[in-house]
């Protein structure tokens, strides 16, 4: 097979076109294409102007403002918010794509020798009955303490129970207040006709390489996998494989 090469200024102006850096940052702004065409926006705690979503979006389109990613998770629901490499928000209209995910984090969060000896299934009925009895809470409704010796990372037990049923996708972000989340039921949140569709797991793998390949351009498997963090190494392989001829060295 022919291998194809560009030159490092080739490579540059690609990744700069794909990442949406390469026009003046100006125009009408349509967030829902912003958002997709990045596959999704990662949340992050750390502010100097702004905090650094912000930036993100607004480096790519100055008519943005910062209200408009919460309103758009809040009142319009055109994103979800879930754990790609870390906390991000992405386009609701990948919820299909996505369910997997849930499954492999829930999964994940439930093995761990951090979460899994401190979740209780008692303590998690709790929560998901104070959620549909009351509506949307954050960690500050809740009075759980932490238990033990207090280190580094430590939470207290509502806390655990929030997180583990976020990450399985029974819970879903229902808005914000400042960079406080309030958890809602998933179906209170996500449109049912995304959310129950069902998409065999191997179409969703497919979906989500192709997807990664589209927004870096050039990759190797490792780092197609690491897009979204939601695939295996094997089942990258496996992908890369099948769709062999359609992919150019």
């Amino acid at each position: 097979m022919t291998v194809l090469k560009i030159s490092n200024r080739t490579a540059r102006h690609l990744w700069l076109s794909i990442n949406g850096l390469a026009e003046t940052p100006t125009g009408a702004l349509d967030l829902d294409s912003l958002i997709t065409s990045l596959g999704f926006v990662q949340l992050d705690t750390i502010q100097v102007v702004s905090r650094a979503h912000h930036h993100i979006l607004w480096s790519r389109n100055q008519n943005y403002r910062e209200q408009g990613l919460d309103r758009h998770l809040a009142k319009d629901r055109a994103v979800f918010e879930h754990f790609t490499h870390d906390a991000s928000v992405l386009p609701m209209q990948f919820l299909p794509m996505w369910q997997r995910q849930f499954r492999r984090m829930r999964e994940k969060v439930g093995r761990s020798s951090w979460y899994g000896k401190h979740l209780d299934p008692i303590h998690l009925d709790a929560i998901r009955r104070r959620i549909a009895e009351e509506g949307p809470l954050s960690t500050h409704d809740f009075d759980t303490k932490i238990q033990g010796e207090r280190e580094m990372w430590k939470r207290p037990p509502h806390k655990i129970g929030l997180d583990y049923l976020w990450y399985a996708g029974e819970l879903a972000t229902c808005h914000r207040d400042g960079f406080t989340k309030y958890y809602d039921l998933a179906e209170r949140v996500f449109p049912d006709d995304l959310r129950l569709q069902e998409v065999p797991d191997r179409e969703q793998i497919d979906w989500l390489c192709h997807a990664a390949l589209d927004r870096i351009g050039v990759g190797t498997q490792g780092e197609i996998r690491k897009f979204w963090d939601a695939t295996d190494v094997s089942e990258v392989a496996d992908w890369a494989d099948r769709h062999a001829a359609r992919l150019v060295p």
